[in-house]
C-alpha cells in the first residue's frame, strides 16, 4: 500500500495580502450595513441615535422614538436630506479653526387624543459665532389617518389672516412681558399669513400654543418665542371640534339678578363710554340700587389700571363690562395688527381686574366694518339714543332727551367721565321708572328678549 505524506497548503505573500484586504473590506461593509440597518430600524424603536465622525466633521442624529410609520417616513426623509446638504456644504470648505464642522438634531413630541406631532430641530456649525438652526414639524391626524398642517385645523379661508394678526398681538405682548425689544416690522414679516409661518403648534388644555424659532419673529438671542392663544380667542378661527377645551366666553357677574321681575317691563339699556373715572363712575354706582338698575360700561383699556377698584366694584355689583378699545383710535384707519392690539390689550386689562372675559365691543365713533368684526370676534354694540352729553354737559337737557325718546329695547349712549352725564342719567331713571321701565345691561336685555346675539351684526337697539 502506498502512503502519501500530507501537508498544509501555505499562502503566498500575495495571497496573505489579498486575504487581509478581503477581511478589512468585509468588516467595513458589515459596519456600514449595521449603521444603515440601525438608521432604518429607528421607526420600530430599536435605535434612536446615529453618529458619524470624520477628520473635519461630526454628525449626531437623534431620531424620534415613535411607532407611527406615517410621520417617521417624513422625518426620516427630512433628516437624511438635511444631512446630505450638510455634507455637500462642507465638502469644499476650508476649516478656518480647530473646531470640527457639526451636524446635530433633536426633536419634541406632542400628542393629544386627536393629533400626534413631531418637531425636528437641526443644528449645523460650518463656522462663525453660532450654530445655524432649521426647524420642521409634522402632524398626524388620528381620526382622519393622514398627515396634516395648520390649514387643516382652520375654520375658513379668512382664518389664517386672523390668526396672523392675533399672533402678532401675543408676540409683542411676549416681548413686553419679558422686557425684550422686538422689532415690530420683523415680527410682522415673520407672521405673514402663510402656512409655513405657523408650522410648529400644539393644542393644549389652555389654548393653541405656537412656537417660533430664532430669527422668525425676533433676533437670534431671543431664542424660541412661544405664545399661547386662549381658546376663547379662537372662535371662528379654529374648527369647532378643536375648541373642546374652550371655557365659557360670557362674562359672569358675581351678582346675578332674578330677571323674572322684569318680564313685564319695558327695557332700556344705559351705556357709558370712555371710563372708568373716579367721581363720575362711583357716583353712578352709589345710586343704581335706588332704581334697581344695572348698566353697561364700555371702558378704555388705557384707563383700566388707574381705576382698578372702581371697575371691580362695578363688576361685583352686577354691571356689564365691555371694551371701547385701548386708546379710542378710529379702527377703520388702522391695519389688522393695530386693530388686534387695540382690542386685545383692552380685553387683557379687563380680565386682569375682574378675572373674567368680555365679549362686547363698542368701536370708537361707532366706526366698524366686517373685517373689524372678524378680528374682534366680539358682539358689536352701538346705540340709538345719542344724548350728546359730552357737548352740552347739561344734566337736565340729557335727562329730558332720554325721557322724550325712550322706547322698549333702546340703547342710550352716555359718558361716565362727566358728572353731569351721571346726574342726567339718574334723573331720567327716576322719571322712566314711573313709566314702567326697567334698567338692564345689554346682556340682560338680550336674555329677557330671548335674542341670540350675532357677531356679524351691529346692534343699535335690541327688540
Amino acid at each position: 500500500m502506498e502512503y502519501r505524506k500530507s501537508h498544509k497548503r501555505r499562502l503566498t505573500k500575495f495571497g496573505k495580502i489579498f486575504f487581509c484586504f478581503t477581511i478589512i473590506l468585509m468588516i467595513g461593509f458589515l459596519s456600514l450595513y449595521v449603521n444603515n440597518s440601525n438608521r432604518n430600524l429607528f421607526g420600530k424603536g430599536k435605535t434612536d441615535n446615529y453618529k458619524e465622525e470624520a477628520n473635519n466633521y461630526l454628525i449626531e442624529i437623534n431620531y424620534p422614538k415613535l411607532n407611527n410609520k406615517n410621520i417617521l417616513a417624513y422625518t426620516n426623509e427630512y433628516l437624511h436630506k438635511k444631512e446630505e446638504e450638510f455634507k455637500n456644504d462642507i465638502r469644499d470648505l476650508e476649516n478656518m479653526n480647530s473646531s470640527k464642522y457639526e451636524f446635530k438634531t433633536d426633536y419634541k413630541i406632542s400628542e393629544n387624543e386627536d393629533v400626534l406631532g413631531v418637531h425636528l430641530t437641526v443644528y449645523e456649525y460650518t463656522g462663525g459665532n453660532h450654530y445655524m438652526r432649521s426647524d420642521k414639524s409634522y402632524y398626524y391626524n388620528k381620526n382622519e389617518d393622514k398627515i396634516v398642517s395648520i390649514t387643516d385645523f382652520l375654520a375658513n379661508d379668512k382664518s389664517l389672516d386672523r390668526l396672523s394678526s392675533l399672533s402678532y398681538y401675543y408676540v409683542m405682548k411676549y416681548s413686553n412681558d419679558n422686557n425684550l425689544d422686538f422689532d415690530e416690522e420683523m415680527a410682522k414679516s415673520g407672521l405673514e399669513s402663510k402656512p409655513e409661518n405657523f408650522e410648529y403648534f400644539n393644542f393644549i388644555d389652555d389654548g393653541l400654543e405656537i412656537v417660533f424659532p430664532p430669527y422668525q419673529v425676533a433676533y437670534y438671542a431671543a431664542d424660541e418665542v412661544k405664545i399661547l392663544i386662549p381658546y376663547s380667542e379662537l372662535n371662528g378661527i379654529i374648527k369647532e371640534e378643536y375648541l373642546k377645551y374652550s371655557k365659557a366666553e360670557n362674562i359672569t357677574n358675581k351678582q346675578k339678578r332674578n330677571l323674572k321681575e322684569f318680564s313685564n317691563k319695558k327695557l332700556i339699556a344705559f351705556t357709558f363710554d370712555d371710563g372708568p373715572s373716579y367721581i363720575g363712575t362711583n357716583k353712578l354706582l352709589e345710586n343704581l340700587d335706588k332704581y334697581n338698575a344695572r348698566v353697561t360700561f364700555f371702558v378704555l383699556g388705557n384707563r383700566v389700571n388707574n381705576y382698578k377698584d372702581t371697575l371691580r366694584r362695578a363688576y361685583d355689583m352686577g354691571n356689564l363690562i365691555g371694551s371701547h378699545t385701548y386708546s379710542h383710535s378710529n379702527l377703520l384707519k388702522l391695519d389688522n395688527y393695530a386693530v388686534t392690539n387695540e382690542i386685545r390689550k383692552t380685553n387683557d386689562a379687563i380680565r386682569n381686574v375682574v378675572n373674567s372675559e368680555t365679549i362686547y365691543l363698542r368701536p370708537p365713533y361707532g366706526n366698524i366694518n366686517s373685517n373689524i368684526k372678524e378680528i374682534s370676534n366680539m358682539y358689536t354694540i352701538l346705540w340709538d339714543l345719542d344724548t350728546e352729553d359730552w357737548k352740552y354737559k347739561d344734566a337736565t337737557r340729557i335727562a329730558n332727551y332720554i325721557v322724550e325718546n325712550a322706547h322698549d329695547g333702546a340703547i342710550v349712549l352716555l359718558h361716565d367721565l362727566y358728572e353731569t352725564s351721571v346726574d342726567g342719567a339718574l334723573l331720567a331713571m327716576e322719571k322712566l321708572q314711573n313709566e314702567g321701565y326697567a334698567f338692564v345691561t345689554i346682556e340682560e336685555m338680550a336674555t329677557l328678549k330671548n335674542i341670540k346675539l350675532d357677531k356679524t351684526k351691529s346692534y343699535f337697539s335690541i327688540k
